[in-house]
């Protein structure tokens, strides 16, 4: 089952115990759900628009997908986890792409790393940086780098937190 985020509009303003958000739910290719949260603490709001009910999608999430530990509890991941996974990676791509303005992003070893352009060219700094740290995956350029450096950017993130 692929499930995505379409016309995702998040609200920071309005974000208060959570992410104040719209957005489209698309399964397997169709739009199944409209998707929101005012952003007081409450749950996600899913309203089915497809043929493919909220059960279904949470009972195909908690047979393919690990569950959240928070020290004894156990929960199954449902819709609302993996909408909540999907806004974090959309809106962290956002932020990672908006700093390619000002650095190169590059992966190296495991971890994200940015090197300020100054001025300079994003190839002259690559060059540079390339001649000290050869084994390095330059993120600007490469989408598919784009969700490494997501991901790593994510669990880093998550680590931190433990």
């Amino acid at each position: 089952m692929r499930i995505e985020l379409k016309k995702l509009k998040v609200v920071n303003a309005l974000s208060e115990e959570t992410t104040c958000y719209t957005a489209e739910i698309w399964v397997d290719g169709a739009r199944a759900f409209l998707a929101s949260n005012r952003g007081h603490g409450a749950a996600d709001d899913f309203h089915q628009v497809g043929v493919v009910s909220e059960a279904s999608v949470n009972a195909w999430l908690a047979a393919n997908r690990q569950p959240t530990h928070f020290g004894d509890t156990v929960l199954e991941h449902t819709l609302e986890f993996e909408v909540a996974a999907l806004i974090t990676k959309t809106e962290e791509a956002k932020r990672l792409r908006r700093s390619f303005k000002k650095q190169l992003v590059v992966i190296d070893d495991g971890k994200v790393f940015g090197y300020p352009l100054k001025g300079r060219s994003m190839s002259a700094v690559a060059d540079a940086v390339r001649r000290t740290r050869p084994g390095i995956r330059v993120v600007n350029d490469d989408e598919t780098a784009v969700e490494q450096a997501v991901d790593l950017l994510i669990a880093q993130s998550e680590q931190a937190q433990s």
